[in-house]
């Protein structure tokens, strides 16, 4: 299935250079955004922020901090980029009570949208504005002028003006050089938590069993985690797979390694894997997975920190703090 893809021509960027607007929060996403927007001729941004580091970083770059109840009602598009778990509580305290008929609402993220954990007014419009990048490659991909592709969205359109806006947001952070794919807060969320839930989770078990096998077959845990990962040639593989593609790559790796790769891909059906995809897409879509982690926060921290308490007692993670550490110690 495909879907439409917008570019610069497609977007106008005075719709949002005419706008008020204001960003509720200066983390990874908040502070390249507007940035960029500021660069790209957004004369009137103001930072909805709490006295906290991130204030102190926003007024270093020449932005005007206010409270977020007042950035709320000050602003004709609000950007909603603080983490997703403190959004529901911030959103329903601090803005929605200030929110004016006509406002729009940008999400980066579409985690609250997509499971219905904010109670936005009707006569708002929310977009969504997703970049394909983390927050420090927006910006400085920006800055050099190279392309970056984001997901837009419109999820309501009181105004029947939304998706004009959300493409010209989109051109203003410069997502449109790179592609604006038309998208929804549910179609990101999923993706977003499919390869959280699923895909990098199978690849941290493999590399733990790997781990495993070569350790008890008296392989050295110095050999094993540089070869696996420690080495950053995977990093180094998925920069080329993110040019050429996963197959496309293959003719940069010895024909020894192509003939093993491919031969391995094939002889694996994948069944396995997509009894696993499909249980966590399926956990996900159902917004089983989403009541579960808002019943987790409810009760504070304790089932994270178990959870990583676990995990930290495993071989391979063990394996791992003594190398970095001893790494570290010699100043590599």
């Amino acid at each position: 299935m495909s879907v439409p893809i917008y570019y610069d021509p497609d977007a106008d960027l005075s719709l949002i250079q005419q706008k008020r607007v204001a960003f509720i929060g200066f983390g990874n996403q908040g502070a390249a955004q507007a940035n960029n927007l500021r660069d790209s001729g957004v004369r009137e941004i103001i930072i909805g922020n709490i006295d906290d580091a991130y204030k102190a970083a926003a007024l270093a770059d020449g932005f005007r901090v206010v409270p977020i109840p007042e950035a709320a009602a000050w602003a004709d598009v609000i950007f909603l980029l603080i983490p997703d778990e403190v959004q529901p509580a911030v959103f329903h305290e601090q803005i929605a009570p200030h929110l004016r008929p006509g406002t729009t609402l940008v999400v980066a993220s579409g985690y609250n949208v997509a499971f219905h954990l904010l109670n936005v007014p009707d006569q708002v419009d929310i977009v969504m504005v997703a970049p394909r990048m983390v927050g420090a490659a927006v910006r400085s991909l920006y800055i050099q002028q190279r392309a970056y592709p984001c997901f837009v969205s419109v999820e309501h359109d009181a105004s029947g003006r939304a998706f004009p806006l959300a493409l010209s947001i989109a051109r203003g952070i410069g997502a449109t050089r790179g592609g604006a794919i038309k998208s929804s807060a549910l179609e990101e969320a999923a993706l977003d938590l499919l390869s959280e839930q699923a895909i990098w989770p199978a690849i941290a078990v493999i590399f733990q069993k790997a781990y495993e096998a070569l350790h008890a077959a008296g392989f050295s845990d110095e050999a094993i985690l540089n070869e696996l990962y420690l080495s950053h040639e995977p990093a180094e593989i998925f920069e080329l797979v993110g040019e050429k593609g996963f197959f496309g790559q293959l003719p940069f790796h010895s024909r020894t390694s192509q003939y093993g790769q491919l031969r391995g891909i094939l002889a694996d059906n994948g069944e396995w894997a997509q009894q696993r995809i499909k249980h966590a897409l399926d956990e996900i879509l159902s917004g089983r997975f989403a009541r579960e982690w808002s019943d987790v926060q409810a009760a504070g921290t304790v089932r994270l920190e178990q959870l990583r308490a676990k995990i930290a007692q495993s071989p391979m993670a063990q394996a791992e703090k003594r190398v970095l550490g001893e790494q570290k110690g010699r100043g590599l």
